[in-house]
């Protein structure tokens, strides 16, 4: 193809296969960082008696510290020259976003449209995983690190040859 540098359409299919194994280990994560928070939500909320939105906000905050350290050690490479109380802190600004999102839609879920809370929380779990995936993987991960290099191009064969 003209224009297009031989190995062009490899790179590309490996980054995408990269990234879907990159999200897959993302959802492992969230799936144990969500099982802490719907967990502790319920037992603030339905065992303990704790308002919902409150018991949104202590869960939320406590799934968000284990998911940072299972996200590090588990879904995206880290920059080595990072500065981990920097990069935390920008994290923590990142999950305030995240939090207040979570609480808007918990609330609107559950005081105008009628949801129960427990269906409330999981629509806004459920909204708020994009974003957490996009703002945490451009937080965490190398930027413009090279992905595995493509395979070299195979020398042209003797029939190649004019």
């Amino acid at each position: 193809m003209r224009g297009t540098a031989p190995g062009t359409a490899v790179r590309s299919r490996h980054r995408m296969t990269r990234l879907l194994w990159q999200f897959a280990r993302f959802l492992i994560v969230g799936l144990a960082s969500f099982a802490i928070d719907y967990g502790l939500y319920v037992l603030l909320f339905q065992v303990l008696g704790v308002h919902y939105l409150v018991a949104s906000t202590i869960s939320f905050s406590v799934s968000l510290i284990v998911n940072y350290i299972l996200t590090l050690k588990f879904v995206f490479d880290a920059r080595a020259e990072r500065r981990i109380v920097r990069e935390f802190l920008a994290y923590i600004g990142l999950n305030i976003i995240a939090l207040g999102l979570n609480q808007l839609i918990l609330y609107l879920a559950v005081d105008v449209f009628g949801a129960s809370p427990f269906v409330g929380k999981l629509i806004a779990t459920a909204i708020v995983l994009v974003y957490n995936f996009i703002s945490r993987k451009l937080l965490i991960e190398r930027a413009g690190a090279p992905v595995e290099p493509a395979p070299a191009p195979a020398p042209p064969n003797a029939e190649g040859i004019l």
